[in-house]
Parts: C-alpha cells; structure tokens; sequence
C-alpha cells in the first residue's frame, strides 16, 4: 500500500515580520535595511537584510521561526560595509523571536554617531569632558575617525563612551562618568568592527576639572 506523504509542519515555515524605523524625533526614516543575525555575533555578514525602509518608516522581511539578533543601518551611499560620517544605526543589537504565528512589529530608532554620543552623555549625572586630537605617530592630525572609552580593556560590543566625528584639525570631544578609569582608542568604523584595543589610560578625578589629553592614538 503506499503511504501519501505528511503535509509540512506549518512550526518551519517562514513569517513575514514587520519592521519600523524612527528617528529620535519619533519621525519614520525612509532607506533604512535591519540586518538579521542567527547569532549573537554581528561582525560579519548578515543572514537576512530586509528591503529599504519606505516613507512611512516600515520594511518587512520573511524570517523561518527563531532566535536573531537585529540591527537597523542606514548608509548614504547604500553600499554594505562599516558606517561612516553622515551614515545611522539603531546601536547595540536586539535579540527577536520570530514565532510561527507571525506578524509581530518591531520598533528601531537610529541615529549618527553624534546623537549616540550624545545620548550616552545624557545618561550620566555626573560627567566629566575630555577634549583632545586624534594625530598621527608623526603628529599629522586625523580627521573622521571616533574615540571610545571603556572601563576594561576588552570590549565585548559597543564601548561605553563614544565621541563624534574628529574634525579636519583632529580635534574630538567625550563625555566621561566621573571617578573612573577608562581605557581610550580611536576607530575608523562606526559600529566598531572587530575587537577594539586602546592604547590610552585616563583618569577621571571627582573635581570639577575636565581633561585635556592630547596623544598620539593608532587608528584601527
């Protein structure tokens, strides 16, 4: 006698999950992708990208049931790789589970790195500044890149304090919590791609006293 065969198990197949992109303002931002990662890993290409954001800020993706992690970018030149000066990202990645029911929402806010920096300095009630240039081992200054500083050494995803863009005179800005230590480094990517070594130590007192720390950094 023969068997017909099992009809599949609607538990694998794939679900549409909806995405929507907003800027600190709470406006949709449109030309933004959310790349999907099976693993916690996100430095490396991404399993899944989703279609562009459209005007009203939603993109959707098909996804099989599971565990991601999820990060929106949007880059100006709509190219892939590391996010530069001008480009946005939603920061650290969040973790999803995509059910076989379907039709869950998901809700990112992206911004520059200025922004990020910015945030991250509202978040402390007891800050201090530290103001510097980014140069050269022959002191030529370096211009678009970013400094980060973090209380250990290694970083395990984002470091806790980052600055903006360095100008055309090297020139950075970064806001630290008060009575700590931190290790500080330069890179050239935003989100930092692979793992940050810093090369500098500071530091900062309980006084009032903000920190002028003008070094030769390495560019990673």
């Amino acid at each position: 006698m023969l068997l017909s065969p099992l009809p599949a198990s609607n538990a694998d197949s794939p679900v549409p999950i909806t995405f929507r992109i907003k800027a600190k303002d709470e406006k949709p931002v449109s030309g933004v992708k959310v790349f999907l990662y099976q693993e916690q890993n996100v430095r490396r290409p991404a399993d899944f990208i989703s279609p562009p954001t459209a005007a009203d800020g939603k993109t959707a993706v098909t996804l099989p049931p599971g565990k991601y992690w999820a990060v929106a970018r949007l880059k100006r030149d709509e190219k892939y790789g590391p996010l530069m000066p001008g480009d946005k990202h939603s920061g650290e990645p969040v973790e999803l589970e995509v059910l076989a029911a379907g039709g869950s929402e998901t809700e990112f806010t992206v911004t520059d790195i200025r922004e990020a920096g910015e945030k991250r300095r509202t978040e402390q009630t007891d800050t201090r500044v530290v103001t510097g240039r980014v140069v050269t081992t022959s002191g030529s200054p370096v211009a678009g890149v970013w400094v980060y500083a973090h209380r250990a050494r290694k970083i395990e995803d984002m470091p806790e304090y980052i600055s903006a863009w360095t100008d055309s005179e090297g020139r950075y800005q970064i806001h630290v919590a008060a009575r700590e230590q931190v290790y500080l480094g330069v890179a050239r990517a935003f989100p930092p791609a692979g793992e940050l070594l810093p090369s500098a130590v500071a530091d900062i007192g309980s006084n009032k006293i903000d920190i002028a720390l003008d070094v030769a950094l390495p560019v990673k």
